[in-house]
This record gives structure tokens, sequence and C-alpha cells, in this order.
């Protein structure tokens, strides 16, 4: 099986489109290597295409299957950490909103961190991570410019979901 020699840990934040799918893009690559690749959900409850294409690619995509936002937060992150030395890409997908409600700390962040073994690869995504960019070592900030949404066309199958 392959192994990264050099995990470092990505941001995808902003108000715009294409972090989950930046994230998936990158899972996807890795995954193509023969890297064993988890991506965590935060705040998705909906089943979306990628939940079907995951396992014929090799991916696992985990959401919370408790009943409140903040149990579902709790065991997202209890998961990450009992995972984030067996794999070699961890994704938390929509930490961010996780943060914003105050279901994850800044410290549960940094803990995740210094647990991370030194090959692996940790992803977060989300809107509003920018107050956390000094603990990655890439951060990509997605801007939007422009979105048909604000001409009521509403998110649409296979391509927002």
């Amino acid at each position: 099986m392959a192994s990264l020699e050099v995990g470092k840990v990505q941001i995808y934040t902003g108000d715009g489109k294409g972090k989950t799918t930046a994230a998936l893009g990158l899972a996807l690559r890795a995954t193509g290597y023969g890297l064993n690749v988890l991506m965590l959900q935060f705040a998705k409850k909906l089943h979306c295409a990628e939940h079907d294409a995951a396992p014929r690619l090799g991916l696992r995509i985990v959401q919370a299957d408790r009943d409140t936002p903040e149990a579902c937060a709790a065991q997202i992150m209890e998961l990450a950490r009992k995972q984030i030395s067996q794999v070699d890409v961890l994704i938390l997908d929509e930490l961010g909103e996780a943060m914003r409600r105050g279901f994850v700390t800044r410290e549960d962040v940094e803990e995740l961190i210094a647990m991370k073994p030194d090959t692996t690869e940790l992803i977060l995504t989300g809107r509003g991570l920018l107050p956390i960019a000094d603990l990655a070592d890439l951060v990509t900030e997605m801007h939007l410019v422009k979105h048909y949404f604000d001409e009521g066309l509403l998110a649409r199958q296979g391509i927002e979901y």
C-alpha cells in the first residue's frame, strides 16, 4: 500500500462554491494512488451522489448518525481522533459550520493536529476557517464572484449534490 512521505494540513474555506468538491478531487487522486482516504462530514445529512460513487472508488465517506447537531459533531470528532493515525488522508468536511455553531473549538482542531502523524494529510473544509489559518500549511479561500443561485436556480442533482 502507498503512503505519503510528508503529510500537511490544508484548509479550503470561503463563501464560494467548491470547498467540498476540491476535497473530493484530492480524495479521488489520493485513492487512485492507493492511499487510504476517509472523509468525515459534519453538517451534511443529505444523501449525495458522492456517497454512492465513493465505495466503487475505494473512498470512505462517513456522516454522523446522532440525533442532535452537537452529538453529531462530537461523534465526528471522536471518529477523527480514532482514525487520524489509521489513514493517509483525513478530510473533515464542513468543519467550519461545526466551529461556527460552537460544537468544535480551535482547541479541538489543535489537539487533532497534534495527534496527526507526520505522514497523514489533514484536509479541513467549510466557511469561516480563516481564524484557524495559522494552523494550516496551505489555505485556499474560495471567493464568490457570481452564482446562478442569485437567479433562482436551486441546487442541481449531480452538480451541487
